[in-house]
């Protein structure tokens, strides 16, 4: 394919995206590759997954609109994005294009900072994208899933979907019939007076993730340190998704480190 000094990394956004340029460009550094990632807003999935060809770009992440739109477009799907139903990530290897999906890999990661999975019972709150690529991964780590939302169609359809259990509503979770809680709603992000459960659904015993990253220490992580709980905020399973993409990318072991300070840098300032 096309070869471009430094070489080229980017994003696919409906609008550009700062947190992944600080964090991958901050990657790059630490590692001491010449690459360079950009952020490109865009409407045209088809022609920028064309645009990606011709210039030879060495990988693209894609956010909303288009994690579904380019996936026509590319050669293969690797296992997690053809049954997630959802491209992150684009490796352009040697000209043929090959969609994954990071999302998964970021929340195992995250999660796996403080808890093994196998076994596991996990309440998740959600049935939305980031709760279908959470729920594949969780389950593919070992355990077992049960979805509550809001919408009792969408969370029986993605239990259907990946073999989970539906729960019912936000308000049927019972804690103390679970491990441990995931966050994949709204609720909270950019909204840090908002808890999507109440005081008497939290339990010393669970390990709670909120896939919300702005604030970093959402209510509801706030809320369960207060109650004893292990607590992972939204930061750790977006790094170690960005970490997924760094690897595909480079080849190299993703300096997590320089990533996370990119960050958490960049929520400080922007959010």
């Amino acid at each position: 394919m096309p070869h471009s000094i430094p070489a080229l990394c980017g994003s696919l956004a409906g609008q550009p995206f700062t947190f992944n340029v600080k964090v991958h460009n901050a990657a790059y550094r630490a590692l001491g590759v010449d690459y360079t990632f950009v952020s490109f807003g865009i409407e045209d999935a088809a022609g920028a997954i064309n645009a990606m060809r011709t210039l030879g770009i060495r990988g693209l992440n894609v956010t909303m609109p288009h994690k579904q739109a380019v996936m026509p477009h590319l050669d293969a799907l690797d296992v997690t994005a053809r049954e997630i139903g959802a491209v992150n990530t684009i490796d352009n290897r040697d000209g043929k294009l090959t969609g994954y999906n990071t999302d998964c890999e970021g929340a195992v990661r995250a999660l796996e900072e403080v808890t093994s999975l196998e076994g596991r019972r996990i309440a998740l709150l959600g049935a939305g994208g980031a709760a279908r690529a959470i729920a594949w991964g969780v389950r593919r780590a070992g355990a077992q899933v049960t979805v509550f939302n809001r919408t009792a169609s969408r969370g029986e359809e993605l239990a259907r979907d990946f073999g989970l259990t539906f729960g019912g509503a936000l308000s049927d979770f019972n804690p103390h019939a679970f491990d441990g809680v995931i966050n994949a709603t709204a609720a909270g992000f950019r909204a840090p007076d908002v808890n999507p459960l109440n005081a008497e659904q939290l339990a010393p015993h669970l390990f709670v993730m909120d896939a919300a990253f702005i604030p970093v220490r959402t209510k509801l992580i706030r809320d369960a340190a207060a109650v004893g709980c292990r607590a992972i905020d939204g930061t750790r399973m977006l790094l170690h998704q960005f970490c997924g993409q760094v690897e595909l990318y480079t080849g190299k072991k993703a300096p997590i480190d320089a990533m996370s300070k990119a960050l958490l840098d960049e929520i400080a300032r922007v959010g």
